[in-house]
């Protein structure tokens, strides 16, 4: 008798099945969406940090120059932008030529020479009864300006991360 006549057909395994996935495959998953997560709350934070900009932006493009107020608009809604992006206690109390430093000094500094020139004439007729309205536009622009190169402040994301 042939030994090989006792043998027993070939039997397949089972096919592998894709559930549940291999280790590896989880792992992937998860940090997927842990990066996801901590994206969403980066750009959350981003919005939230840059709306008062937004907003003070927007009320500057709509700024009536016409008015004999828009002095003082402009000056407050630097002064509001500053409460907001950095401590009270550094420009709360600021006006006249400290507050004309104040701002110069979070700009480049080849431009804080040119805008304390430039700036400096709205702070001395803010208080006067008479107002030049023919140079509201360029205050306008100025603060603009200011706005988009100061804001945020880079020395706060620096000591945040300190």
């Amino acid at each position: 008798m042939n030994p090989l006549e006792q043998l027993k057909d070939i039997h397949l395994p089972e096919p592998v099945s894709w559930w549940p996935p291999a280790p590896g495959w989880w792992l992937v998953a998860l940090l997927t969406l842990v990066l996801i997560t901590a994206m969403i709350m980066l750009w959350r934070k981003r919005q939230a940090r840059r709306r008062a900009i937004r907003q003070a932006l927007h009320e500057l493009q709509n700024l009536d120059v016409q008015s004999t107020d828009a002095l003082a608009t402009i000056n407050g809604l630097l002064k509001r932008l500053t409460l907001t992006y950095f401590p009270r206690e550094q420009s709360a109390h600021l006006h006249g030529k400290a507050w004309l430093d104040f701002l110069a000094s979070q700009l480049p500094a080849k431009q804080q020479d040119s805008f304390r020139q430039a700036f400096g004439p709205l702070l001395e007729q803010l208080y006067q009864k008479q107002v030049s309205t023919a140079d509201l536009p360029s205050y306008q622009r100025l603060a603009t300006q200011w706005i988009n190169q100061a804001l945020p402040p880079k020395k706060m994301k620096e000591a945040k991360h300190v």
